[in-house]
């Protein structure tokens, strides 16, 4: 393994080479580096991470690339020169890992493939997410998060009745950037015996895996599955509710007997509740637009808060729907230091997102703000490939490290 990592992460004296852009590979990396391993983006000026490019609209680039991009080295290579490429090999050659989300066939042509680098480093690990995967005839189309669903079929059955398909944009960016730093992890457990290998995630398979059940019920009945929106298949009520407030919201799950009576305690067993069309789980699922009504009417005399907390006491899974300014306020994970202050240079005292687990012997953590573009040039240039500090101002001058 190599050395040097900015924690003591489960990862520490990992070094991984991220030629990935745009949300769901930088997304991965983000979490190899919250783990503590040490992760060099590898960007250029001639060609951004999208998400670092200027907002049309807004001027500045957008919050998502500070987002996914924390805790990073950032390093400057012109890919379109020989002399950047042959920089990036020797990257590669003291890395343990190598990411990219390009269209298949990108890194190849960049000189950069799955070839090219076991030349180099032969048990290096190179983790490709992309939208189709590497293989099959649409292994080439472009496409984005709204796109991944789609595809895979998720985005069919996520919705209401009456309506279209959703999109679902961020969440599976970042669910695929989670799986492909899972798949790394597992890959590297794999080296150990000094086994290398190309890992091929798909964000169209992701799609696909998580539609299991509705794949099988067809694949066995014919029976094709529909949007529901908020219903469950077998249990009611489950929804999310109005409160009390402008725009509040409370999301309640009923899933047993117990939890039923649970629920009639909290809203202090009503005259409705022993109508028989609510008299058993079955008559209650027929009969949620009636059941809706009535759980929505009592919601309004109510925060959000304070519904949760009258069915939290019953026993009753229920919580608000929170935005962002009520989640950074909310004591449960002020208490879980969910959103670490982080010490920038020129920006001063920031607000990071911790990572979502907590490691009791080698704990993860955000210690540095996103770099600004080619930041650790010479750290990475100098300190790792030991060129000197004329080399890197001459390789500037003629845009290889650029």
């Amino acid at each position: 393994m190599s050395v040097e990592s900015r924690t003591c992460g489960p990862l520490s004296g990992v070094r991984v080479a991220d030629f990935s852009v745009h949300a769901a590979g930088p997304f991965a990396g983000l979490m190899l580096a919250e783990l503590g391993a040490q992760v060099i983006k590898i960007e250029s000026a001639a060609r951004l991470d999208i998400t670092r490019r200027p907002h049309s609209m807004y001027g500045k680039p957008p919050s998502s690339f500070e987002q996914v991009n924390a805790n990073k080295l950032s390093a400057c290579l012109n890919l379109k020169e020989p002399r950047a490429v042959d920089l990036a090999l020797e990257l590669v050659r003291i890395s343990d890992l190598v990411l990219e989300n390009f269209r298949p066939g990108v890194m190849d042509r960049l000189g950069l493939g799955y070839p090219q680098l076991r030349r180099v480093k032969p048990d290096i690990v190179l983790v490709s997410l992309c939208s189709n995967g590497q293989t099959g005839p649409e292994r080439g189309y472009a496409g984005y998060a709204p796109m991944f669903a789609a595809l895979g079929g998720l985005g069919h059955l996520t919705g209401y009745p009456d309506g279209p398909p959703v999109e679902l944009r961020h969440p599976m960016d970042h669910t695929g950037g989670m799986l492909a730093a899972f798949c790394a992890v597992a890959a590297l457990c794999a080296r150990g015996s000094s086994l290398g290998q190309h890992v091929d995630v798909s964000l169209r398979d992701l799609a696909t895996a998580f539609i299991g059940p509705a794949l099988l019920d067809y694949a066995m009945n014919r029976r094709e599955a529909h949007r529901r929106g908020n219903r469950d298949e077998a249990s009611a009520p489950q929804g999310v509710y109005r409160c009390q407030g402008q725009d509040a919201w409370v999301s309640i799950s009923v899933a047993s007997e117990e939890e039923w009576q649970g629920l009639l305690r909290a809203l202090g067993h009503p005259s409705w509740a022993e109508e028989p069309k609510f008299g058993d789980a079955y008559q209650r699922w027929l009969n949620q637009d009636d059941l809706d009504r009535k759980l929505g009417d009592w919601s309004l005399g109510f925060t959000p808060q304070e519904v949760t907390e009258r069915l939290q006491g019953e026993g009753v899974a229920a919580f608000p729907s929170l935005a962002a300014n009520q989640l950074m306020a909310d004591p449960h994970l002020q208490a879980r230091e969910a959103f670490p202050i982080v010490e920038h240079s020129e920006k001063g005292r920031q607000r990071a997102v911790s990572p979502p687990w907590r490691f009791s012997a080698t704990p993860a953590r955000v210690d540095r703000w996103t770099a600004s573009l080619g930041e650790d040039n010479v750290e990475v240039f100098h300190g790792l490939l030991g060129l000197s500090v004329a080399e890197i101002k001459a390789l500037e001058e003629t845009r290889v490290v650029w």
